[in-house]
């Protein structure tokens, strides 16, 4: 088996490492990943600007440029003779749940391998942002990279996902200490919550204004406190984070829900689709605008 990985951490990032341990006992890995950090660049490309390589003493090689840069640059230049199995992409330090996955750059760099054809899987540890360092940091994400392992050789997955084309599976396991502390896989939709606070902004030293985006999210059921502070964004109204809740509920199990109750969570998530019910109604609808 030939595999392609890449993450938006960086090529130095432990969970990339311990991926790239993992898939080496399936058969061939390479890996292309961004010289530096890129989370929430999605699937961006640089395209007015030139990339640059090193290859690292380990073999990997970093880019200057995005996730899907990266394997753009992998599949159509670095190793365009090699017949992928599959790109596998992270582990990302922390989850990609829910609309975050719009914004992720390891769910992008998955999602540009989908659309040249490759099945593509996007794996994120919970919590991995804020483990501790050195050791207890990395067995969290040897004990990830052991389960995406299982999930390849286990589950009939892999094999599945060559036959759905423009389908990305996306892929969280649970902050838990041991193996036996996951409590199984769910297949999962991706869940929806209201994000707390959008925009913080701030003064920097030089006294300029600046601003940090957030996309911490609001716990669905979590009252609605209006703030007093004039300095901060005012938050979704309770009626709709309700509303959201209910749709979840309705729906079935989400991303979220599984990770929080200790399960792996796998969502098919489908790009570059325009749904027929509503192409066929906006139709209708501008049919006596012509």
């Amino acid at each position: 088996m030939n595999i392609l990985i890449s993450n938006d951490d960086g090529v130095h990032a432990p969970g990339l490492l311990a991926l790239y341990k993992a898939l080496s006992v399936l058969g061939e890995v390479k890996v292309v990943a961004p010289v530096s950090e890129q989370s929430g660049c999605a699937s961006a490309l640089n395209i007015s600007q030139p990339l640059y390589t090193h290859q690292l003493s380990s073999g990997f090689i970093a880019v200057t440029g995005s996730p899907a840069d990266c394997v753009y640059l992998a599949l159509h230049h670095l190793y365009r003779d090699v017949k992928f199995d599959c790109v596998i992409t992270g582990i990302n330090s922390g989850a990609n749940l829910g609309q975050d996955v719009l914004f992720s750059g390891t769910f992008g760099a998955a999602l540009t391998a989908q659309l040249f054809g490759l099945p593509a899987i996007a794996t994120s540890l919970v919590g991995g942002a804020i483990k501790g360092d050195g050791q207890d940091q990395m067995d969290g994400y040897q004990l990830a990279a052991a389960e995406i392992v299982k999930i390849l050789i286990e589950t009939p997955l892999l094999a599945e996902l060559k036959r759905l084309p423009y389908h990305v599976l996306n892929v969280n396991i649970p902050e838990v200490n041991c193996a036996t502390a996951v409590k199984g896989r769910k297949i999962t939709r991706l869940g929806h919550s209201d994000i707390a606070c959008p925009v913080h902004p701030v003064v920097d030293p030089r006294g300029r204004d600046a601003y940090w985006l957030s996309l911490r999210k609001i716990p669905l059921g979590t009252p609605v406190v209006k703030p007093n502070n004039a300095d901060m964004i005012s938050e979704p109204d309770a009626n709709r984070l309700a509303d959201i809740e209910v749709s979840n509920q309705m729906l079935g199990v989400t991303d979220v829900q599984a990770v929080a109750a200790g399960y792996i969570s796998i969502s098919p998530v489908r790009v570059h689709h325009t749904p027929t019910d509503v192409l066929n109604r906006l139709s209708t609808l501008m049919s006596s605008y012509d």
